[in-house]
Order: C-alpha cells, then sequence, then structure tokens
C-alpha cells in the first residue's frame, strides 16, 4: 500500500446512514427480535454493511472462511455484538466531519446495488446478491476521501463532469490517489471477494472489458453490470451528472454482447421501475 493511501485509511470509516443505525437498534431491543429482519435493514446501508463485514471477517469472530452474506455475518455477531456495533457507530456519526453531505452517498451505494441484482437477474452469468454488494460498495473510498481532502468536493465534482477522461485520473492528478485505490484497500480490509476487490479497483476503467482475458471474469462482468446499475440509480435520484456510461457503453456492449440500444432499452425500464415505486409511495403517505 502506498503511504499516502494508508494515512487516508488510518482512523476513518465510512459513516453509517442514522436512520438506518436507529432502525437496527431498535428491532435489536425488540422482544422478538428477528434477525432476518436485521440483516436486511443492515444491507440497505453501505456504512453499517461495511463495519458488520470487517468485524466478522476478523481474526476474533472468524472461522478462517469469509461470510458470504449479511445474514451469515449477522449469524456470525450474534445479537449482542451487533448491539455494541451499532452503539458505536452512532456515537461515530456525532463526530464525523466533513464537507460533502453524505445523503447522496447513502442513496446512490443503495440503489445502484437494487439496480446491480436486477441487471444480474437480466444479464446472468452473476450472483444477484454479489452484484448488489458490489454496487453497494463500488465507491466506498468516496467518503473517506471526502473526510480525508477538504478539497475533495470540488474534484469529485469535477471529474461527475468530465466526458472525456477517466474518472480515476482526475482524482489521482488532483489528490495523488482515487476513491478506487482507497475502495480496493478498504474492500480487501474487510474480506470481500477478490472478484469484488478487483472490481472496485478498477470500475472507472472500462478498456479492461475490451480485453478477450477478461471475458469470463467475474470482477469485469460486476464492472460492465455495474456501470448500467448506477446509471440507473443516478437518473432516478436526479443527485449528479452521470457521464460514465457515455464512456463505458460501446465496450460494455460488446463484453456483454448486446446491442447499445437493448442496454439503454434495460436501463430505461429500471429507471421507470424506480420511479414507479416512488411514485407509488407517495401516494401512500
Amino acid at each position: 500500500m502506498e503511504e499516502s493511501d494508508s494515512k487516508v485509511l488510518s482512523g476513518v470509516t465510512i459513516p453509517a446512514h442514522p436512520a438506518v443505525l436507529t432502525q437496527v437498534m431498535e428491532e435489536l431491543k425488540s422482544s422478538a427480535i428477528n434477525g432476518k429482519k436485521i440483516a436486511q435493514l443492515i444491507s440497505q446501508d453501505a456504512g453499517i454493511s461495511a463495519i458488520v463485514t470487517r468485524v466478522a471477517n476478523s481474526p476474533v469472530f472468524g472461522n478462517g472462511s469469509r461470510v458470504s452474506s449479511i445474514m451469515e455475518a449477522v449469524e456470525t455477531l450474534g445479537f449482542g455484538s451487533l448491539a455494541d456495533l451499532v452503539q458505536k457507530a452512532l456515537l461515530q456519526n456525532t463526530t464525523i466531519n466533513s464537507n460533502i453531505p453524505f445523503d447522496r452517498f447513502w442513496d446512490n451505494s443503495r440503489y445502484t446495488g437494487l439496480a446491480a441484482k436486477r441487471l444480474a437477474d437480466i444479464v446472468g452469468q452473476i450472483d444477484p446478491d454479489t452484484a448488489y454488494t458490489f454496487g453497494l460498495f463500488h465507491d466506498c473510498g468516496i467518503p473517506l476521501l471526502a473526510q480525508r481532502y477538504p478539497e475533495y468536493k470540488n474534484v469529485l465534482s469535477k471529474a461527475n463532469k468530465d466526458s472525456k477522461r477517466i474518472f480515476t485520473s482526475i482524482e489521482e492528478e488532483a489528490i495523488g490517489t482515487s476513491h478506487a485505490i482507497i475502495g480496493y484497500y478498504l474492500a480487501r480490509a474487510w474480506g470481500l471477494s477478490d472478484a469484488i476487490t478487483q472490481g472496485i479497483l478498477q470500475h472507472h476503467d472500462y478498456a479492461q472489458l475490451e480485453s478477450p482475458q477478461n471475458t469470463n471474469s467475474e470482477a469485469h462482468r460486476l464492472i460492465a453490470i455495474n456501470v448500467m446499475a448506477e446509471f440507473a440509480a443516478n437518473t432516478h435520484l436526479r443527485t449528479v451528472q452521470d457521464t460514465e456510461w457515455a464512456k463505458a457503453r460501446e465496450a460494455v456492449s460488446i463484453f456483454l454482447g448486446y446491442s447499445v440500444s437493448n442496454l439503454d432499452d434495460i436501463i430505461d425500464d429500471l429507471i421507470y421501475q424506480f420511479d414507479k415505486t416512488l411514485a407509488h409511495h407517495k401516494e401512500n403517505e
């Protein structure tokens, strides 16, 4: 690990969504604790998912094999340890200081995960739960860089709007590292699979999808699905200008064996389903 990356990782963590933490704590205090419900709540948020996964895979709890789902992590830790972790995360949230609001990060990671899971069912050859996990964690380096570098908000805005250059090259030019590099090291530290960690490291390098030897790579299939999923999430949330799909669509089309127009149709359908669900919720509020 580069020294600069080590400094960025030192003593920082992805903030968990306060509302999710509160819901998990309420469920843990219930007289009839439901492990499945707790796992579903935790799975909605990258921050608390990261905490639970990291600790479940630590030497204290680990049995030599990696947990492959949030449900397994919940079962490994037990409700007492989970309650301690949630309380600690609630305390950490009160001390986080960043110039970037994390609402967008929480929403984007969750919707990207949901979209990636649906896309995995459509295109096949990738486990939907793995696709969801990748979507949830692919940008996990962003909040860490936001906490470390005061100027990162401007760097992120510039990278989001640039329709030509590789996203991570703009970050590296400005601060000497990128959210993909930091996310890679984080995912490795949490015990996530090699496919997920390598995918996080390369998820803005769409030229990788054009290499014949990567055709059967799980990591590259995750990258291809994720760039579609994130575009659908960003379009639905209307929170950021997303130029990544325009950069990736030709390479993804060739890699997945779909025409560009077919992929655009699939994405449009995802956006429609998200918008329809949101409208239904508003009608019933």
